[in-house]
């Protein structure tokens, strides 16, 4: 198994075993509660929703094609820009502040030299094509500007079903938050660590 990966893997398992032993120091069905963990189901959702999004694009096309339309059309990474959402909403629906920063921090230790060694895999695959979109479109951060829908789309519907099976999942992370919140209301898990 590539070392990435399980670093990647290694600092998730970390971060959500810190998560569990940790509770919040928000008012008990208090509007801080319900508001982290509305942020946190939308932001899980939207995760959700955009991996869809990209994978209908990019389904089965990934090195094939240089995808520029749909959701690459306003930034050169979608998918990671939706797991990074996705990874805070995680952290929010811990009712967390301090959770969902600390799941940030984690995406991007765990991902950022993987974007930019995919970049470096498509220069040298696409070429001078790579660096006009490169120097068109932002790397992470989107420009809703820039959409340019696609006119016709072609996916390998394993690859899809792939993906959207890995997307369906996402919100799933909202249960496991929530379940957490409500082992620790009752007394069930202990509490280590009382964060924002």
């Amino acid at each position: 198994m590539n070392i990435r990966l399980v670093a990647s893997r290694l600092m998730v398992i970390a971060a959500v075993s810190v998560a569990i032993f940790t509770e919040h120091l928000w008012a008990e069905n208090g509007v801080g509660e319900r508001a982290l963990a509305s942020a946190g189901f939308l932001c899980l959702l939207a995760g959700c929703i955009g991996r869809i999004w990209c994978a209908v694009h990019i389904a089965g096309r990934k090195n094939n094609t240089l995808v520029t339309e749909g959701p690459f059309s306003i930034m050169r990474n979608p998918l990671y820009f939706f797991t990074s959402i996705a990874m805070v909403g995680a952290g929010l629906s811990f009712d967390s502040l301090t959770l969902a920063a600390l799941f940030a921090v984690v995406f991007f230790m765990t991902h950022w030299r993987t974007i930019l060694l995919e970049e470096t895999n498509l220069r040298a695959i696409f070429g001078t094509a790579f660096d006009a979109y490169q120097a068109a479109v932002p790397r992470f951060f989107p420009n809703p500007r820039l959409y340019k829908p696609a006119t016709t789309i072609t996916i390998s519907a394993p690859a899809f079903m792939r993906a959207m099976t890995e997307a369906a999942l996402i919100p799933l992370a909202f249960l496991g938050g929530q379940g957490v919140v409500a082992l620790h209301q009752a007394g069930v898990l202990p509490t280590l660590i009382k964060l924002y």
